[in-house]
């Protein structure tokens, strides 16, 4: 694990809810890890965890996980720490997930307000013909943390079998970092297949779960404290960079088959011209930013092994495989096909 020194990397004003760093912290006091050590190597000042909408940095949040294992010379400690979650603990977000009526609802709510969470983070809900996704996809490789995503990816699958259902089964979790020495320690919490080095973490269930009633569902609650947390999502909302708004018109419009500068231009209420210049300003040129876009869901969809290349190709809007396998050759030197094996 990265030093202390690099983990606080600057991180843009990309903050984190102080209920995660309250828990680690209440954890760590009560293993005897001294208060003046744990403000000194995060910057936190420890008192002010106790708001409930209190934010912190993400480069100190990181910084606490690095004390963390350090102090417990345990490399697992998120895993242990996410399988005893008390239910009690929970935050706000955990008590409107699950106050939803069905999974499915509760899902769909939680991508949308997961940035309450982890600002540097997005939640992506997916359904094919048979799974449903949830995807946990970080803004820049610098805001992944392995320990963290171990205690909430822990943390989903004991919580949601303690509140929905102890028989709630999952198909795979996966991880976006390398295969660890602690690994049947996975195995054992997740009791699932799992898979490590993805293009992001993902928990995998069974369509058909989405329909399930939550049971101890409270209308009432559930609406006052979505009326809180919408303000909330109002106020921590960063200004995306253009060149962020055009790649997330470009990820949507792709199997579309009709991405062209003049739409993009369209949708951001500008003209072409204009979004050319200031695309030039922040560095970009709108080509690029379509290949780019197209190279990381081609790689993502690749190492997923949810799609055949020809599937892929028409989802990234090529007319043909042969232009497709010709592009992906030209990003990464070699042929999809070999690419996936």
């Amino acid at each position: 694990m990265a030093s202390s020194e690099n983990i606080q990397e600057q991180d843009n004003g990309v903050t984190v809810n102080a209920s995660s760093a309250k828990a680690l912290t209440d954890y760590l006091l009560s293993k005897g890890c001294a208060k003046q050590i744990l403000e000194e190597k995060t910057g936190l000042l420890l008192s002010k965890l106790d708001q409930p909408d209190h934010r912190i940095p993400l480069s100190a949040f990181h910084a606490l996980w690095y004390v963390a294992e350090t102090f417990t010379q345990d490399p697992a400690i998120g895993l242990h720490i996410g399988e005893k979650s008390n239910v009690d603990e929970m935050g706000v977000i955990g008590h409107i997930f699950f106050n939803n009526a069905t999974l499915g609802d509760a899902l769909t709510q939680f991508e949308r307000l997961y940035k309450l969470v982890n600002a540097g983070m997005r939640v992506e809900f997916n359904i094919d013909d048979d799974l449903a996704y949830l995807n946990y996809i970080c803004e820049s490789p610098d805001y992944y943390s392995r320990a963290n995503m171990d205690r909430t990816m822990a943390i989903s699958i004991v919580r949601a079998r303690s509140l929905i259902h102890a028989t709630l089964k999952v198909e795979y979790v996966s991880f976006a970092h390398p295969k660890p020495d602690y690994a049947e320690e996975y195995e054992r919490i997740f009791q699932c297949p799992i898979k490590f080095d993805q293009a992001h973490c993902t928990i995998a269930l069974k369509k058909q779960f989405l329909t399930f009633e939550l049971p101890k569902r409270n209308p009432y609650l559930h609406k006052v404290l979505t009326r809180h947390v919408e303000t909330l999502l109002n106020k921590i909302r960063p200004k995306k960079s253009l060149s962020d708004q055009v790649k997330r018109i470009v990820s949507k419009q792709l199997a579309k088959g009709d991405v062209d500068a003049e739409m993009v231009a369209a949708k951001l209420c500008m003209s072409r011209h204009t979004l050319y210049r200031k695309l030039k300003t922040e560095g970009h040129a709108f080509q690029a930013l379509i290949e780019s876009v197209r190279k990381e869901k081609a790689i993502r969809y690749i190492k997923e092994k949810r799609y055949s290349l020809s599937e892929i190709a028409f989802l990234l809007g090529f007319s043909e495989l042969s232009a497709f396998s010709r592009a992906f050759k030209r990003w990464t030197g070699t042929s999809p096909a070999k690419y996936g094996k």
